[in-house]
């Protein structure tokens, strides 16, 4: 199957379920909603678009990319942006197969459920995968699966190595009402390239590691990396096993040749890259040092909701020492003046002590308002101060716990008591998630005290009946009442606190 040619891309429209071509779809010829079982692979699946496209069409400036937006690619221009390529993305290429190396050294095949992230070692797994759902693979599924697990999985375990951005980091792509004109969205302009990657002219022409090699103990400079390579850069040496005809995929559901097994090696010694590759779709934090800014990728490491990563996601903030940088195809919408952003947030959580196993995956939409381009400011101290909320509770509980841990008459209620505050933190971040996202949506950015105003009084309101909730089962017990009595009188404090500055932090500087 070659991704430029076949009918690969698993859409829905007015109901009917088909998979399309990518010329088809480029050139407006089919569209519809991209449409798998599972919403990561559906995520995958459109990153795997977007870097197609980015890699085969990038328009020249604002001016153009508006043109691709509007309207359709001619057959002739899809044809001419293929040119030279189409080699590349063949999955079954008897020298270079997508994402794969050829003469790859495995004592056995491993299970396809192995390259579905989660399927055979997360820990949620039994709640979320259907059973079987990685037996085998079709054509369409393999490849997606292949790109995901290249770009946004944890390794496979030891010897193996993360991919381009590290293990498991956030990826964020700009949403619109079509497919073909979200694609558009996320695609950077040379011009915007040019400023993320001084070095871009120089390499071009670069083409993907899987197409070059991957040697061991290669050494590579993040700035001596071309967008093609970038883009499609494979970490481990994977090679398919030959397809099983007349099966079932147990992904899509389609019948033919399925994909069952395939084959991974270890690169020993590890490669090494200094130094954070510019992602088009990934924001970037930052430390200033003696020895110069050092920058990672944010990723999901706690079970804190979504939103309290947005600042560091959408904002352009350099404070005195740190800062975030966001994601590339972000930083160009806001350059190009738009209005409105909504955008999908999607990742991985992997574990702490087992950091291959992934214990949670993530795709949300969130919608900012007009304004936001201007307000990177605005937009990080509401989410600082919505999480000063919650530490307000949290602190109140704390200290319930440490005075009430006394008078308690079993170690049953000790426990119960010690569980109270991070319980009770789930459910603030529960209870204010729409609350968050509303603000987001409606806030008047450029005269945002009324709005703010409004969404801390809702948190104080939350924050006051959490509390209350938490402690009822203690109200009726002699010995907890001092405890209760000074636990809510230091809540009430944390919040006059909150109050008293108004939201108003030590303003930080826009980059």
């Amino acid at each position: 199957m070659n991704l430029l040619t076949d009918s690969w891309i698993p859409v829905q429209q007015a109901g009917l379920q088909e998979k399309i071509t990518f010329q088809q779809l480029l050139c407006g010829e089919k569209g519809g909603e991209i449409c798998l079982p599972r919403d990561d692979m559906e995520f995958a699946c459109l990153q795997l678009l977007v870097a197609l496209t980015q890699v085969l069409f990038t328009p020249s400036d604002k001016k153009a990319l508006v043109q691709r937006i509007k309207n359709p690619l001619t057959p002739e221009e899809y044809a001419s942006g293929c040119e030279g390529k189409k080699d590349w993305f063949d999955l079954n290429h008897p020298e270079t197969p997508f994402m794969q190396f050829r003469s790859v050294k495995a004592k056995e095949p491993t299970p396809m459920d192995k390259l579905m992230a989660g399927v055979a070692d997360g820990t949620n797994k039994t709640f979320v995968n259907p059973q079987g759902l990685a037996d085998g693979l079709c054509a369409s599924c393999v490849s997606i699966a292949l790109y995901n697990t290249a770009y946004n999985c944890p390794s496979a375990g030891g010897g193996f190595q993360p991919g381009m951005r590290g293990s498991t980091s956030i990826t964020v792509l700009i949403a619109t009402d079509s497919l073909r004109k979200t694609i558009w969205h996320n695609i950077l302009t040379v011009e915007s390239l040019n400023k993320e990657m001084p070095w871009y002219s120089q390499t071009s022409c670069m083409t993907p590691n899987y197409i070059d090699g991957l040697p061991p103990g290669a050494q590579y400079v993040f700035s001596e990396i071309g967008i093609n390579r970038g883009l499609f850069w494979q970490p481990a040496k994977y090679q398919l096993c030959e397809p099983q005809p007349n099966l079932v995929c147990s992904c899509c559901g389609d019948t033919g040749r399925i994909y069952t097994g395939f084959l991974k090696e270890k690169l020993q010694p590890k490669y090494t890259i200094s130094g954070a590759w510019p992602h088009p779709l990934s924001s970037r934090t930052f430390v200033i040092k003696k020895g110069g800014r050092e920058e990672k990728f944010p990723s999901f490491t706690t079970t804190q909701p979504t939103w309290v990563h947005l600042p560091e996601l959408v904002a352009e903030i350099q404070k005195d020492k740190e800062g975030y940088h966001p994601a590339p195809v972000i930083a160009q919408l806001r350059s190009y003046g738009a209005n409105r952003l909504s955008f999908y947030v999607g990742g991985y959580r992997n574990g702490i002590k087992t950091t291959a196993t992934i214990v949670e995956r993530r795709h949300e939409m969130f919608s900012l308002a007009d304004g936001w381009k201007d307000n990177s400011i605005v937009i990080d101290e509401l989410i600082r101060n919505a999480q000063s909320y919650k530490n307000a509770l949290s602190r109140a509980l704390e200290d319930f716990y440490k005075l009430a841990i006394m008078s308690a008459t079993s170690k049953k209620n000790r426990d119960r008591i010690k569980k109270i505050a991070s319980q009770y933190s789930s459910v603030f971040y529960q209870q204010t998630e729409n609350l968050i996202h509303d603000t987001l949506a409606h806030i008047d950015f450029d005269q945002p005290q009324d709005d703010l105003k409004s969404l801390y009084s809702d948190l104080k309101t939350v924050v006051i009946h959490l509390f209350n909730q938490a402690t009822e089962p203690y109200k009726q017990e002699p010995k907890m009442l001092k405890a209760l009595a000074s636990s809510r009188r230091l809540l009430h404090q944390y919040l006059k606190e909150l109050e008293a500055q108004g939201g108003n932090h030590e303003p930080a500087k826009s980059a």
